[in-house]
C-alpha cells in the first residue's frame, strides 16, 4: 500500500477504534436504560395491578360482611350482594389481565392459582349466602359457612405480590449491573483502542524507518564499492519501491562491473596468450620458412625418384605380361597331365578286372584239382600218378589265386594313389588358374601404378611450384606476426590498467 494511503488509513483506523469503543459504551448504556425503563414500567404496572386486585379482593370480602350484617333488610341485602358479585367479577378481570401481562414463571403460576382459588372461594360464598338465607338471615350461620374460604386466595395473591416485587427488584439490579458492565467494557475498549493505536503507530513507524535505514545502508555500501550488500525489498509502498529501485540499480551495476571485470580478465588473458602465441608463431614461421626451403629441395629429389619409379613400373608391367603367358602355358600342360592321369586310372580299372578273371580261373582250377584227387583216390594204385599231378595242379592254382589277390591289392592301392594324384593334379590346375588370374591382376595393378606414377610426377612438379609460393608468403607472414606481437603487448598493458580500475568494486 502506498504511504499516501497508508498514513490516512492508519489515523482513520485509530479514530475508528476509539469511536467504536465510545459508540459501544453509549449504545450499551442506552440499551440498559431502555431495558431498565421498560422493565421497571412493566414491574410497576404489575405491582399496581396486584395492588388493585388485592384491594378489589378485600372490598369483595367487605361486601360479604356487609351482606351478613345488613342482610335482614331486603334492600340492603340486594345492594351488598350485588356489590359482592360486582367486586368478584372485577377481581377475576384484574387477575386475568395481570396473568396476561406477566411473563411465564412463578409469578404467573401464582396468579393462575389465585384465579382458581378465587373461583372456589366464590362457590363457597354462594353456599354461605344460601345458608344465610336458610337460617333466617342469621349472620352467624352465613359466617360459619364461609369460615376460612378467603385465606387461600388471599395468601396466593399476597405471595404473588411479593414475588412480583422481588422480580422487579431483581430486574432493577440486573439493569444496574448491565450498565456497570457496559461502562467497564467501554473503558476496556477505549484502552484497547489506545494500545492498538500506539502499537500500530510503532509498527507503522518501523515500516517506514526500517526500509529507509536499509536504503541508507545500501547507498553507503555502494559508495564504498561494496556491491555484495544484500538488499531485501518487500511490499508496494514508496519505501519498498525505493528499495526495489536500489536493488535494481545494484543488480545492474553488478552486471556491468562483472561484465567489465570479466572482459578485462579475458582481454588480459587473451592479450597474454596472443603475445605468447605471436612470439611462438614468429619462431615457428621462421622454422617453417627454413623447412619449406628444405621441402622444396626434397620435392625435387622426390620428383626424380617418382620418374624413375614410373620407368620401373613400365618394365615391371612387361615382365608381368611375360609371366602371365608362361602361367597360361603351364595351365595347358597341367590340363594334359590331368587327362593322362585319368587314362592311367581307367587302365588300372581294366587290370583289376583281368586279375579278377585270373582269380576266378585259379579258383576253378583248384576245384578241378580237388575233383581229380578224389577220382585218383577212387582209382587206387592206377590213379596214384594222376593224384600227384592233381596235387601239384592244386598247389599251383592256390599260388596263382594268392598271387592274383596280392596283385589285386597292389593294383587297388595304385588306383587309390592314382585317384589321389589325379585330385592333386586337379587342385594344381586350379591353383595355376588362380596364379594366372593373379598375374593378370598384378599386370593390371602395375599398369595403374605406372599411370599413377606419371600423374604423381606431374602433381609433384605442381607442388614444387606451390611450395615456392608458400615460402614467399611465409616470409611476409613472419613480418606481420612481429607487428601483431607488438600490438598484443600494448593491449595487455591497457587490459592490466582496466582491471586495476575495476578492482575497486567488491562483488559477492
Amino acid at each position: 500500500m502506498k504511504l499516501t494511503l497508508k498514513i490516512p488509513l492508519a489515523f482513520a483506523a485509530a479514530l475508528l477504534l476509539m469511536f467504536a469503543g465510545a459508540f459501544y459504551g453509549i449504545y450499551s448504556l442506552n440499551q440498559s436504560l431502555t431495558v431498565y425503563g421498560t422493565t421497571v414500567q412493566n414491574s410497576v404496572a404489575n405491582e399496581r395491578a396486584v395492588t388493585n386486585t388485592l384491594l378489589a379482593f378485600k372490598v369483595q370480602v367487605q361486601e360479604w360482611k356487609d351482606t351478613l350484617l345488613r342482610g335482614k333488610d331486603p334492600a340492603m341485602l340486594d345492594r351488598h350482594w350485588s356489590a359482592f358479585q360486582t367486586r368478584e367479577h372485577e377481581v377475576d378481570t384484574l387477575a386475568a389481565q395481570l396473568k396476561a401481562s406477566l411473563p411465564a414463571g412463578e409469578s404467573r403460576d401464582l396468579i393462575d392459582q389465585f384465579a382458581s382459588a378465587h373461583a372456589t372461594m366464590g362457590e363457597g360464598y354462594r353456599n354461605g349466602f344460601a345458608a344465610f338465607k336458610a337460617a333466617g338471615f342469621d349472620p352467624t350461620a352465613g359466617d360459619h359457612a364461609v369460615a376460612g374460604v378467603d385465606r387461600a386466595p388471599a395468601a396466593l395473591l399476597d405471595q404473588a405480590a411479593r414475588k412480583i416485587a422481588a422480580d422487579s427488584a431483581q430486574i432493577s439490579a440486573d439493569a444496574e449491573q448491565q450498565a456497570h458492565r457496559a461502562t467497564a467494557i467501554s473503558a476496556v475498549l477505549m484502552v484497547a483502542a489506545l494500545i492498538v493505536s500506539m502499537t500500530g503507530s510503532w509498527l507503522f513507524s518501523r515500516t517506514v524507518t526500517k526500509p529507509l535505514a536499509r536504503a541508507l545502508d545500501c547507498a553507503s555500501a555502494v559508495a564504498d564499492g561494496n556491491l555484495a550488500f544484500e538488499v531485501r525489498a518487500s511490499g508496494h509502498d514508496e519505501t519498498a519501491l525505493l528499495l526495489g529501485a536500489l536493488k535494481g540499480m545494484q543488480r545492474s551495476l553488478v552486471n556491468v562491473v562483472s561484465q567489465v571485470r570479466g572482459h578485462a580478465e579475458g582481454v588480459a588473458s587473451a592479450s597474454g596468450q596472443i603475445a605468447a602465441g605471436n612470439q611462438g608463431l614468429s619462431s615457428r614461421t621462421e622454422e617453417q620458412a627454413a623447412s619449406l626451403e628444405e621441402t622444396a629441395a626434397s620435392m625435387e629429389q622426390i620428383t626424380a625418384t617418382v620418374r624413375q619409379n614410373a620407368a620401373n613400373a613400365k618394365q615391371a608391367a612387361l615382365l608381368a605380361s611375360d609371366a602371365a603367358g608362361t602361367a597360361v602355358r603351364g595351365k595347358d600342360l597341367m590340363a594334359e597331365v590331368v587327362e593322362t592321369m585319368r587314362g592311367i586310372s581307367t587302365s588300372s580299372g581294366e587290370i583289376v578286372d583281368i586279375i579278377a578273371v585270373i582269380d576266378g580261373i585259379a579258383f576253378q582250377t583248384n576245384i578241378l584239382a580237388l575233383n581229380a584227387a578224389v577220382e585218383a583216390a577212387r582209382a587206387g594204385e592206377e590213379g596214384r600218378g594222376f593224384a600227384v599231378v592233381a596235387s601239384e595242379v592244386r598247389t599251383l592254382a592256390q599260388r596263382s589265386g594268392a598271387a592274383a589277390k596280392e596283385i589285386k591289392k597292389l593294383i587297388e592301392a595304385s588306383a587309390q594313389r592314382i585317384e589321389a594324384g589325379s585330385s592333386l593334379v586337379n587342385d594344381a590346375g586350379s591353383v595355376i588358374e588362380d596364379m594366372v588370374g593373379a598375374v593378370q591382376r598384378v599386370t593390371t595393378i602395375i599398369d595403374e601404378i605406372a599411370t599413377a606414377s606419371q600423374e604423381q610426377s606431374t602433381g609433384i612438379e605442381q607442388v614444387n611450384v606451390a611450395v615456392t609460393q608458400m615460402d614467399e608468403v611465409t616470409q611476409q607472414n613472419a613480418a606481420l606476426v612481429e607487428e601483431a606481437s607488438a600490438a598484443a603487448h600494448a593491449l595487455a598493458e591497457q587490459a592490466v590498467e582496466l582491471r586495476e580500475a575495476v578492482g575497486v568494486f567488491r562483488l559477492a
